[in-house]
C-alpha cells in the first residue's frame, strides 16, 4: 500500500503547477511539486451514495438536482483524500444538502434524515451571514434565519465538523454578541469588513486576530482563527497581495489562488504565506467555485457559449466576483476540469501546496429547481 503523504511532505514538496499564463502546467517539475501518487482508501470510507447516469423520464433527462451536487462533493473528496488524508473539504453555505427531506404534502423538518456520506466527504462547514448581513452589509439577519441556520449546526455538532462563521459587519458589539451566540459550537468567526460583501481586504474589527496566539497550526482543529479574502484587486499587485496576507497571525488563511481571479501565485508565493508574521506555521484554504463556470479563470476557453461545450449554460445575472456561467455541474466533463487529474483545477491547488479547499457554488442546485 502506498502511504498517504503527510502535510509536512507536502509543505516541502510542493511547487506551483500554474504557468505565467495562467494555466496549470500539464508537465509539473517533479523536483519541486508533490506528486499525486494515490494510497488503497479503508473500505466504506466515503461510499457513493447515486450512479454516475442520470434517470431517463419520458426520453429526457430527469435530474436529481440536490443528489447530483451531494455525489460531486463526495467524489470531490474522495479524490482528494485519496492522495493526502488530512486534505480539508469545506462547505460553503448549502446547509440543506446535509439532509434528505421527503418530498410529501407533509413533509416537516422533523422528517428529515441526515445525509450521511455527504456529511463524512466535509471536513467543515462555512456560513454566510448567521447574524448579520444577509440582505445588506451590517444589517441584522432575521432572528427566524439565524435560529434556523444553529438548529442545523447544532443538529450536525456531533459529527465533528469545524464550524467557520462568517458575518458582514465592522461593529465590535456586533461582533460581540454573535460570538454570545455562538458559544457551545467551537466556531471560528470573521467579521468581514465593507464594501458589501466582496471579501476584498482584511478586517480591522477587532484589529488583532480573535485568539490570537504563537504556535503553529497543522490543521483546522488547532486554528483558533481565520481570514478571507477571495477579491484581491484593491489590493493592487499580486506581489502586494501576497505582502498583505503575508503581514499577518491568522491560524487560517483562505484565499484565491489567482490575484484577480487570473494572475496564478507561485510556489513562493505559497512558502511565504505558509508563516504567520510570527515566524510560526499555519494553515491555507483555496477558495474554489464549483458551481459555475467563470469566464476569467484559466480554464475558460474563448470559443466557449452556451450549449458549447454542453455543459455550459445561460449566464448568471448575481455573480458576485466577474462573469459566471451556469453548468451541469453534474456533467462528467465539467467535473473533470474541477477534479480527477494533476491537471485539474483542484489537482493543482493540492499540488501548489494547499492543505483543503473551502467550496462555493454549492447552492446552484437551488438554479436549476427553478429553471
Amino acid at each position: 500500500m502506498i502511504q498517504p503523504l503527510s502535510r509536512q511532505f507536502a509543505i516541502r514538496a510542493c511547487a506551483s503547477l500554474l504557468a505565467l499564463s495562467g494555466l496549470w502546467l500539464a508537465a509539473p517539475d517533479l523536483a519541486r511539486s508533490q506528486q499525486l501518487e494515490p494510497f488503497l482508501p479503508p473500505p466504506n470510507s466515503l461510499s457513493r451514495t447515486a450512479p454516475n447516469s442520470i434517470p431517463q423520464v419520458d426520453d429526457k433527462p430527469a435530474v436529481a438536482f440536490e443528489e447530483e451536487m451531494r455525489n460531486f462533493v463526495i467524489k470531490l473528496s474522495r479524490w482528494a483524500k485519496t492522495y493526502r488524508t488530512d486534505f480539508s473539504v469545506i462547505a460553503l453555505n448549502g446547509l440543506e444538502l446535509t439532509e434528505f427531506l421527503e418530498t410529501s404534502l407533509f413533509a416537516t423538518r422533523g422528517t428529515a434524515e441526515p445525509a450521511r456520506n455527504y456529511i463524512r466527504s466535509l471536513d467543515g462547514l462555512m456560513i454566510e451571514s448567521p447574524f448579520y448581513g444577509i440582505d445588506s452589509y451590517g444589517v441584522a439577519t432575521e432572528k427566524s434565519e439565524s435560529d434556523y441556520i444553529l438548529g442545523y449546526l447544532n443538529r450536525l455538532k456531533a459529527d465533528g465538523l469545524r464550524y467557520f462563521m462568517i458575518d458582514y459587519t465592522d461593529k465590535i458589539e456586533d461582533v460581540r454578541a454573535a460570538m454570545g451566540k455562538l458559544s457551545g459550537l467551537n466556531a471560528l468567526y470573521y467579521a468581514a469588513p465593507p464594501p458589501d460583501k466582496q471579501l476584498s481586504s482584511l478586517t480591522r474589527t477587532p484589529v488583532k486576530p480573535m485568539g490570537e496566539n504563537p504556535h503553529a497550526i497543522d490543521n483546522i482543529r488547532d486554528a483558533r482563527n481565520y481570514a478571507v479574502i477571495v477579491d484581491s484587486s484593491p489590493f493592487g499587485s499580486k506581489e502586494d497581495y501576497v505582502a498583505a496576507l503575508a503581514d499577518s497571525n491568522y491560524d487560517i488563511l483562505i484565499f484565491d489562488a489567482f490575484h484577480r481571479g487570473m494572475t496564478p501565485l507561485t510556489f513562493d508565493d505559497i512558502k511565504r504565506l505558509r508563516y504567520k508574521k510570527l515566524g510560526t506555521p499555519r494553515t491555507l484554504l483555496a477558495w474554489m467555485n464549483i458551481g459555475t463556470a467563470e469566464t476569467y479563470r484559466y480554464y475558460w476557453q474563448a470559443n466557449w457559449v452556451p450549449g458549447a461545450p454542453e455543459f455550459i449554460s445561460e449566464p448568471n445575472s448575481t455573480a458576485r466576483w466577474g462573469q459566471e456561467h451556469h453548468v451541469h455541474y453534474w456533467a462528467p466533463a465539467w467535473q473533470n476540469v474541477i477534479f480527477g487529474t494533476p491537471e485539474s483545477y483542484l489537482g493543482g491547488l493540492m499540488q501548489l501546496g494547499f492543505d483543503g479547499v473551502v467550496l462555493s457554488g454549492l447552492e446552484e442546485y437551488r438554479w436549476w429547481l427553478d429553471y
